[in-house]
Formats: structure tokens, sequence, C-alpha cells
């Protein structure tokens, strides 16, 4: 696979999980009100909430588990995207620079 595919690739996904996570950004409050623990989370509380509604905590902690794995893979991968790209454009200069030179 060559550089240039490799960075379209790359931010191609990078940019799916990035639209994945402003989608999560902006579901969140309605997902933690109706499904989850709510807006109000008080970490100390956090095992009195296990004991009276587990699915909720759990669906709250998922939430937060794919909105963090999302974001980071998006920077990620955007990233290396960019740091590809920026390779390669550097690796043509300088061989148009050796190619143009006179050889003194």
């Amino acid at each position: 696979m060559s550089g240039a595919t490799l960075a379209k690739s790359a931010m191609r996904f990078g940019t799916r999980f990035g639209i994945a996570a402003v989608v999560l950004l902006v579901l969140g409050p309605f997902i933690n009100r109706n499904f989850g623990i709510g807006d109000g989370l008080n970490y100390l509380h956090l095992p009195a909430l296990w004991e009276e509604a587990p699915v909720a905590v759990l669906v709250s902690l998922i939430y937060l588990l794919l909105l963090v794995t999302s974001m980071l893979l998006s920077a990620m991968l955007i990233t290396t995207s960019l740091v590809i790209r920026h390779s390669e454009a550097s690796g043509q200069a300088t061989m148009n620079k050796d190619s143009t030179s006179t050889g003194f």
C-alpha cells in the first residue's frame, strides 16, 4: 500500500471517528438523562448507584468509554494521515531539489 493510499484511508477513518464523537457529544445529555445516571454525576456515590441501578451505571460508563475512544482514535488517525502526507511532500521536495542541482 502506498503512502498516499494509507494517508487517505487514515484520514477517512479518522473523520468517521470524529463525526461519531460529535454525535455522541450531542446526544450525551439525552442518553444520560433517559437511560443513564443523569447529568449530576457524583462519582463518590457511584457504589450506591450501582446497588440501585446497575444498568444505568453501565449505560453511562459505556457512553463515556465510547466517547473518549472515538475522540482519541480520531485525533490519532488524522494526525497520522497528516504526518504521512507531510513526509511524502518533503521527500518529493528533496528529490526535486537533488534532480535540479548542478552537481558542483
